[in-house]
């Protein structure tokens, strides 16, 4: 495993203390493995109730030896895609509604930017969640199985 995508929910565990979490942070520090998050994630994690200044300023230095990576057009399409995939089962219509997205759907949201950054890296994820999204050729890797 030399690079993957990390979500918003590695970085809380890494922030709450956990074991898997910190090892897989510190490998990225040493430079073991190179560590990718979509810069959505960091949006989920920076509005986490969770989420102060010290934590700021901790993650600010943290992100030095993580890539942040913007959507593109492409991966910003695929994530739609993949979303809208896995939504038409809630949702005949398959809209989405950015207003009115409930917890579960905003995992839904993240999960599929997080599997559109993958695929295009062409490299695993690492999260603390289950994938929501089913039918993809990505591999999701549950950091308590590390």
């Amino acid at each position: 495993m030399d690079s993957v995508v990390i979500d918003s929910s590695v970085l809380l565990s890494y922030k709450e203390g956990d074991l898997s979490a910190k090892k897989l942070i510190h490998d990225a520090i040493d430079e073991s493995i190179a560590i990718s998050v979509s810069a959505y994630s960091l949006f989920v994690l920076s509005r986490s109730n969770s989420f102060d200044r010290k934590s700021e300023i901790g993650f600010s230095s943290l992100l030095k030896f993580i890539n942040s990576i913007s959507l593109t057009a492409d991966m910003a399409m695929k994530a739609g895609y993949f979303y809208r995939s896995a939504s038409l089962d809630t949702n005949p219509y398959g809209q989405v509604d950015l207003f009115n997205l409930s917890e579960p759907n905003l995992d839904l949201v993240e999960d599929s930017v997080t599997c559109a950054l993958a695929q295009n890296m062409g490299c695993s994820v690492i999260s603390s969640r289950n994938n929501l999204l089913k039918d993809t050729d990505i591999e999701w890797i549950v950091l308590e199985e590390l």
